[in-house]
């Protein structure tokens, strides 16, 4: 018999990817998302339902007949106000559960994020899932209460897993890496900071959504925590010169100043930078268990990306 998952921010770039991949392994798939969301790049085979999470109203529909919940749906953007980022984080995953709870859903396996850690101790690197939650801004702020309605339903008899996964890139990807690949995809010579020695914290989307449906399926990972991330250990730099050469662009070292030495900032005033850090998470935990990356590095996956991307005609 087919297991039922439901998997929530399913017109998003995880959530899309996600559906595709249950799909292919045979899953019975419920995709729900807003009401408005643009559903041109849902995967067809799923069932849609559309809903609200931080209405309790429209949520109880969803959830009714489902095996697993894969909970994606997230505000990360750090321009949207404070409710925006609880009401979403925190309150819509509060509905979510309290529905999945009453409805007797066997899992869940919910995303968060390495900003709940806030500053990581220097003496705490590479970072593990064992490192204390400090959130220092809104998006770790309305994570970490995300993640503690998560484990209070756990204690209650819902079992649960949180996946804290690196900034995924791959096929389909707008915003991130790939609005990052399309500027310097546009340009004669992309300029590389030499000043920044950052780390950039990467994972290939194929990635993230095997480890979901991974974790799923074991019971020993109920009531755990699992970074999700690549075995790439590039600062900006390397990573920028990395993304130029698969691209075949020639490249420039100069001096950027630390107001944007961001990833990709200066390449453009719009840009959606691609989150740097100053530390390594680990990816150890997740490895025990015998999971295998298709992209361990990035240097494998950035090619594949951007044949994807020039295909669906994003890149030039």
């Amino acid at each position: 018999m087919k297991r039922r998952a439901l998997v929530t921010g399913a017109c998003g770039f995880v959530g899309g990817h996600l559906v595709d991949h249950l799909l292919g392994e045979g899953w019975e798939v419920r995709a729900t998302d807003l009401p408005q969301a643009d559903r041109s790049r849902l995967p067809g085979g799923a069932a849609w339902v559309s809903a609200d999470l931080t209405q309790r109203d429209t949520v109880a529909p969803v959830v009714r007949g489902v095996d697993v919940v894969f909970h994606t749906a997230h505000v990360t953007d750090s321009s949207v106000p404070w409710e925006r980022f609880y009401r979403v984080n925190a309150l819509g995953t509060e509905h979510l559960l309290e529905a999945a709870h009453r409805a007797n859903v066997q899992r869940v396996v919910s995303w968060s994020s390495y900003s709940v850690y806030g500053k990581c101790k220097k003496d705490r690197k590479p970072v593990d899932e064992t490192h204390p939650v400090g959130p220092e801004d809104s998006l770790g702020r309305s994570t970490a209460m995300q993640d503690a309605v998560v484990w209070r339903y756990h204690e209650a008899g819902l079992p649960a897993t949180v996946l804290r996964p690196s900034a995924p890139y791959g096929a389909r990807g707008r915003g991130g890496l790939a609005e990052v690949l399309r500027r310097m995809s546009r340009s004669p010579l992309v300029p590389i900071p030499m000043n920044h020695a950052q780390r950039v914290m990467s994972v290939h989307v194929k990635d993230v959504v095997r480890a979901a449906s991974f974790v799923a399926e074991k019971e020993e990972t109920a009531g755990e925590e699992y970074n999700i991330t690549d075995d790439g250990r590039y600062s900006s730099r390397a990573f920028l010169s990395l993304l130029a050469e698969a691209l075949g662009k020639r490249t420039l070292p100069v001096p950027v100043p630390r107001a944007l030495v961001k990833v990709g900032a200066w390449l453009g005033k719009d840009m959606v930078s691609f989150p740097t850090v100053d530390f390594v998470p680990s990816n150890s935990k997740i490895k025990l268990l015998d999971f295998r990356f298709v992209f361990p590095d990035p240097r494998s996956g950035i090619p594949e990306t951007i044949e994807e991307l020039r295909r669906e005609g994003y890149l030039e």
